[in-house]
């Protein structure tokens, strides 16, 4: 069962996970992050942020019709950093964390 579900449709910058909450919302297992669009381009940026850093996991362009899919090393401390992801298109884009 997928922890979070999220659908973006502008650019933005979304708090997947906060912090402040115990280590184990961290305790990631896979994230896929697709591109909903039939024809636009999305650069997205995943991210770790702990209000004054923010640590980079990929940033990438994902195709229109694409899924990437991240499951190695994604576990973090919730109770520092929040998740992050910045899109820049209006490109319908879904995350799903399990």
């Amino acid at each position: 069962m997928a922890r979070v579900y999220k659908n973006i449709s502008s650019p933005t910058t979304v708090t997947l996970i906060p912090k402040g909450f115990n280590r184990l919302d961290g305790n990631i297992k896979k994230i896929t992050i697709a591109n909903q669009a039939s024809a636009t381009n999305s650069t997205v940026k995943l991210f770790l942020d702990n209000g004054t850093s923010d640590f980079t996991i990929t940033k990438t362009v994902i195709p229109p019709q694409v899924t990437l899919v991240l499951t190695d090393n994604l576990s973090f401390d919730s109770s520092i950093f929040n998740l992050k992801i910045t899109t820049d298109s209006v490109a319908d884009i879904t995350i799903i964390i399990k």
